[in-house]
């Protein structure tokens, strides 16, 4: 019963015997069975290395234009696609749907980028001489994806590595797979064999993929534990692996009294994500440090603006919040809201788990705010990547900056204030990789999306994502009858 897709191995779609369930977090029922493809991952990255040594040769318009065919086909098929995201993942048609629309502009963004990743050259160094660098492809790359933005993260991976001639291989979560098989049926007939590979599964399909011999970059979206692991599986793998990786956040929003209370306090909740993907999101600013003099007109605010989102099924277009996406995320979610209550945080609104008809069978919690945090809390220093906000009361300017980076995470952060100064102050004091300032949750490519701490390492949606699935050479010509004139150097 339900949807029944196999991987993308070679431009084929062998049946994989070995399969698990997936299931609609918004009803409780089974939508499909997964393939687990730890028995295909080999003859994948043989199909894939294969396919890359022709794919290196085509000049780089051509590539170009084939990442352009992939783009709009998959624009075309976009609704498709964006309804199997809604079923799979419990998140909102209006996420789902300008997902898919977002990840086809980044990847006709990165085709304009593409001819801006060049070596340099130069014959000023050493005389008569030329010395100039080539950017080479890896080979093989390996793209893991995340579960709350499946296809989105799914499309917005192709470009990069293809663009710069590598073949690449996409494991989508383990959780919500179903819309990147179904891209791999669509993108089979316009590629060449193996010059895409999707695999999905669990932990076997992904130890076999990061120590696999012949894979050599590596980038993932998700958490810290699994990044750790990715370690662990290269070093035993022998090989030296290069990784980007994009994780986990706890970030910080700091609001003055100076600031345009109204618009801030609405930023609170946007930046949340409540109404994106149920608060599902490595980006969230979690915890809301408010200036004592506006604290209570901030919980009124904020506890009015939680209470007017209307939670519901996620096939409504008027739907701005749904379900929590998996079994074990709803059980951390509602670990955290148990641990916060425990000790003794107040709860100024949500808190319980919807159990009335409709939301009896799914995973809906609705916005949870807790106040009064502090340091010493739970809530204050552990991600929770759910509907759970933790507001902070603020008094002394300088006590508040000496705990506001005092977490293991370091993605984004936000102030807010009409006081540039002081902006530029928080600016350089934030431990992230993503500052807003007066605003919050918005991505803007081309200026990156990276970590700072343990939310990660690498860049991406910028010229270095693309130049970061290439390997430098160094070439030096002493020209033709060999060196000579040689000023400097070394060797």
């Amino acid at each position: 019963m339900g949807y029944h897709y196999n991987p993308l191995v070679n431009n084929q779609f062998p049946d994989i015997k070995d399969r698990y369930e997936t299931i609609n977090p918004a009803t409780g029922e089974v939508i499909g069975t997964v393939p687990e493809c730890a028995s295909v991952v080999d003859e994948a990255v043989a199909g894939a290395k294969a396919a890359q040594k022709e794919w290196a040769q085509v000049p780089l318009f051509g590539r170009i234009a084939k990442v352009g065919e992939i783009a709009a086909l998959l624009e075309k098929h976009g609704q498709e696609l964006a309804e199997l995201d809604i079923l799979d993942t419990g998140s909102p048609r209006h996420v789902m749907e300008a997902d898919t629309k977002f990840a086809v502009a980044l990847l006709r963004f990165q085709m304009g980028l593409a001819p801006q990743v060049m070596g340099k050259g130069g014959d000023r160094w050493t005389g008569d001489n030329i010395h100039f660098t080539l950017p080479q492809p890896y080979g093989v790359v390996a793209r893991f994806c995340a579960f709350n933005h499946p296809l989105m993260f799914s499309i917005m991976r192709i470009a990069a590595p293809l663009l710069m001639g590598n073949s690449l291989i996409i494991k989508p979560s383990e959780f919500t797979s179903l819309s990147t098989l179904r891209m791999g049926e669509m993108l089979a007939p316009i590629l060449p064999p193996g010059l895409i590979q999707i695999l999905t599964g669990g932990i076997p399909v992904g130890e076999g993929i990061v120590g696999h011999k012949d894979i050599k970059r590596i980038t993932l979206t998700g958490g810290k534990n699994a990044a750790l692991a990715f370690y662990g599986v290269a070093a035993k793998s022998g090989q030296i692996k290069d990784f980007t990786f994009e994780l986990g956040g706890k970030n910080p929003m700091v609001i003055y009294p100076d600031a345009n209370t109204e618009q801030a306090f609405r930023s609170a909740v946007h930046g949340m994500n409540f109404y994106q993907t149920a608060g599902q999101s490595c980006g969230s600013t979690t915890r809301i440090f408010i200036h004592r003099s506006v604290y209570e007109e901030g919980k009124k605010a904020i506890k009015a603006a939680c209470e007017a989102i209307k939670i519901g099924d996620p096939q409504d277009p008027e739907t701005l919040m749904a379900a929590v996406s998996t079994t074990s995320q709803f059980e951390k979610v509602m670990h955290y809201i148990k641990v916060s209550k425990d000790e003794g945080l107040p709860v100024l609104t949500g808190g319980e788990r919807l159990t009335e008809t409709p939301f009896d069978k799914g995973y809906f919690v609705p916005p949870t705010v807790f106040y009064d945090v502090t340091p010493e809390h739970t809530l204050f220093r552990e991600e929770v990547f759910g509907p759970v906000l933790a507001l902070i009361p603020w008094d002394d300017e300088e006590e508040m900056l000496s705990v506001v980076n005092e977490v293991e995470y370091g993605l984004t952060a936000s102030v807010w204030t009409q006081d540039i100064d002081r902006a530029m102050n928080l600016v350089r004091h934030f431990e992230a990789g993503t500052v807003w300032i007066n605003g919050s949750t918005k991505h803007f490519p081309g200026f990156g999306f990276a970590g700072a701490k343990n939310s990660g390492v690498g860049s991406e949606e910028n010229l270095e994502e693309l130049a970061s699935f290439t390997q430098m050479k160094a070439v030096h010509y002493f020209g033709a009858e060999g060196r000579k004139n040689v000023e400097i150097g070394l060797g």
